[in-house]
């Protein structure tokens, strides 16, 4: 492959490398989706441990594509183009790439998974493409001297890199690092926008080469099969599927989803299936804004760079709203997969499409982007509703139409702020209409028929002791034993024995809320913290003190200020811990390693936490997490913190809920 000679040829090259990594995470999250989940669906009980280890390895890679498409636009942006999100629809035609580089949507199966092991291969190892995968005989040459950014061909996608940092090394001995690297950095993808492992931005030739480096070793062209590097763990996966198959011929780890599905109906047909059936169609609608939305996103948090606390916030927002499109588009690709496709092709289901935007993805204008934002985001909340309440609808889908109003409330709420001359409004859309359905028994997030909290009336103060809340943490018997008289039956609380002040202290050190007050002397009541903080007990719980807003109400009217939440999976009184870590021998760091971050421009405020059914605490509002020790390990807008207690990221959740089938009630 030839080196780019001039800076609009290795743009070229970059967007290249941007759609290729585009399209191998869109391939990858396909195939995942695909894969089944659930005891019920023909697996014997290894089978299912082993295919739901695989989804969660090849969305692992998915995201590693992620993060090479960050670094790819960084270096992009560092030359001084834009950031380039836009790809070609599935399947992608001839031309485009190397021929043999065949890039489609296919659910998983032998020939896929051949496939992704081909495509990830090193440069120096012969593997074989899978069987299903034709491909067009043609070659791609780039003339030299052209001005034109014109395509050339290459074997690996670690060739294209390689010839990447060749042309950088090129352009900066011809025209100096200052001329070639002319982009803000501030624009770039940085760990403070996402908890990317690897994801830097770059401004110098030695940067450069890293980012590429990386990329190159962490999957595509590595010269070996390195542990770790997709290769092998495509791989991996490979010779376990080979081993479970020899043992099982029957052997059948993915749904029967749609190989190539589209959302019109496709002008060359065969290898398209036409998703009309309902509910498939009109959530595949939906998953698509959503897609989107996310790109679009992403593509504006480039035009704002944190410079100021105001602008860090609005970057942060923008972030926080691009991986909830992420989680909603997993939730309902997955979804997809089981439902079917189109009266025409029984016995084969749906399946989320990537379908990418014709249009532009940066907005004209800041002004505009809140508008537009604003609308998109009401519309596809509205959808969703809808959807929501149509009988036997994915529970999740309430959920994410709730967040996608809270989104457009938001930009709708920040336009009316910074642009108040303009006095433009966002046009309410009209309710979705309600579908008529039996009315669900309510799904208790407590235990049922909670004990009343204990409770002393004293002449200064109204003591409360909820004891589903308490976890044993002892301050109350250790520092007001005269108050708290444990082991005793009968009355055991005595609120005369200190003063006001001083059992108010103990009550703001019980981590579980369940200790609560009430002055009757006309002293001040406990009021919400100045700042948010989540606290990390080893081998515990999750100790918030924040102004909580949890849609699990306490369960008999305790602290709304203060509350434990279960993070090992086994409490019987989820979401709130009930000491059962202790019996399930459960381990979990209470000092993890310092994340960077920077200070919150507002540390309190209401902090949203929701349960989500079958799946993590999802956390919205302003929260320093810290070590149990109150060493500051990241400072959040919005978050997913494990409750499964089988995350390999603790505390945050890396959806391994998913892998362990993990059950909770939640929202």
């Amino acid at each position: 492959m030839t080196p780019a000679s001039h800076r609009a040829q290795l743009v070229g090259m970059l967007a290249e490398a941007a759609e290729i990594e585009h399209c191998l995470m869109c391939t990858y999250l396909y195939a995942a989706f695909s894969l089944k989940q659930n005891a019920d669906e023909g697996l014997e009980p290894d089978e299912l441990a082993a295919v739901q280890r695989w989804r969660r390895e090849i969305i692992a890679i998915a995201t590693d594509e992620m993060l090479h498409l960050s670094l790819a636009n960084n270096l992009a942006i560092a030359i001084g183009a834009r950031p380039h999100y836009r790809r070609f629809n599935f399947p992608i035609a001839a031309g485009l790439f190397p021929a043999d580089v065949s890039v489609e949507l296919a659910p998983f199966d032998e020939a896929t998974l051949d496939h992704f092991v081909y495509l990830e291969r090193p440069a120096d190892v012969a593997e074989r493409d899978g069987d299903r995968y034709e491909k067009s005989s043609y070659r791609r040459h780039a003339v030299a001297g052209r001005l034109s950014m014109l395509p050339d061909d290459y074997s690996t996608v670690g060739e294209l890199y390689e010839t990447i940092a060749q042309s950088c090394e090129l352009l900066v001995q011809r025209s100096g690092e200052a001329t070639l690297f002319i982009g803000p950095r501030a624009a770039q993808l940085s760990p403070q926008d996402f908890r990317l492992p690897g994801l830097a931005t770059i401004g110098t030739l030695a940067e450069a080469k890293q980012a590429i480096d990386f990329i190159v070793q962490q999957g595509e062209g590595s010269r070996a099969e390195k542990a770790g590097s997709h290769y092998a763990r495509f791989c991996a996966i490979r010779r376990e599927w080979q081993g479970l198959k020899a043992r099982r011929p029957g052997f059948e780890p993915a749904r029967p989803a749609a190989r190539n599905p589209v959302m019109r109906d496709p002008v060359v047909a065969g290898l398209r299936i036409h998703v009309t059936a309902e509910p498939a169609a009109s959530l595949l609608d939906a998953a698509n804004v959503c897609y989107e939305l996310m790109l679009r996103l992403l593509t504006a948090m480039s035009d704002v760079p944190p410079r100021s606390e105001e602008a860090a916030a609005r970057r942060r927002e923008m972030a926080d709203q691009t991986l909830a499109m992420m989680h909603m588009m997993g939730d309902i690709g997955s979804a997809l997969a089981t439902l079917p496709a189109s009266d025409k092709h029984p016995g084969i289901n749906a399946g989320m499409t990537f379908t990418a935007s014709r249009t532009v993805l940066a907005y004209l204008s800041a002004e505009t982007a809140t508008l537009v934002l604003a609308e998109r985001c009401g519309c596809v909340a509205d959808r969703l509703a809808t959807l929501a309440a149509q009988p036997g609808a994915l529970p999740s889908l309430a959920r994410h139409a709730q967040a996608l109003r809270r989104f457009s409330d938001h930009w709708s709420a920040e336009h009316a702020k910074r642009w108040p001359a303009l006095g433009h409004k966002v046009t309410p859309s009209a309710p979705p209409p309600v579908v008529p359905q039996p009315t669900p028994a309510p799904v208790p997030m407590v235990a049922s028929r909670p004990k009343p909290p204990d409770e002393a009336r004293g002449r200064d103060v109204l003591l409360l002791f909820d004891t589903q809340r308490c976890i044993h943490s002892r301050h109350c018997v250790l520092g007001e034993p005269a108050v708290f008289l444990a082991n005793t039956p009968g009355e055991w609380l005595y609120p005369d024995q200190a003063t006001p002040e001083r059992i108010a202290i103990v009550a703001h050190s019980c981590p579980s809320g369940a200790i609560t007050y009430e002055r009757l002397d006309g002293g001040p009541n406990e009021a919400p913290p100045l700042v948010n903080v989540a606290r990390l007990r080893e081998n515990g719980p999750l100790a918030f003190h924040a102004d909580l807003q949890l849609s699990a109400a306490p369960p008999n009217g305790g602290s709304r200020l203060r509350a434990t939440l279960c993070r090992c999976g086994q409490s019987a009184n989820k979401p709130y811990c009930d000491g059962s870590h202790n019996a399930a021998g459960f381990r979990a760091t209470g000092e993890p390693a310092t994340r960077e971050s920077q200070p919150l421009a507002l540390r309190g405020g209401a902090l949203r936490v929701d349960p989500l059914r079958n799946g993590p605490l999802e956390v919205s509002g302003n929260l320093e997490l810290c070590a149990g020790t109150g060493r500051t390990v990241d400072r959040l807008t919005s978050t997913r913190l494990c409750r499964c207690g089988q995350s390999q990221n603790k505390p945050f959740c890396d959806n391994s809920h998913a892998v362990v089938g993990f059950v909770a009630d939640g929202v």
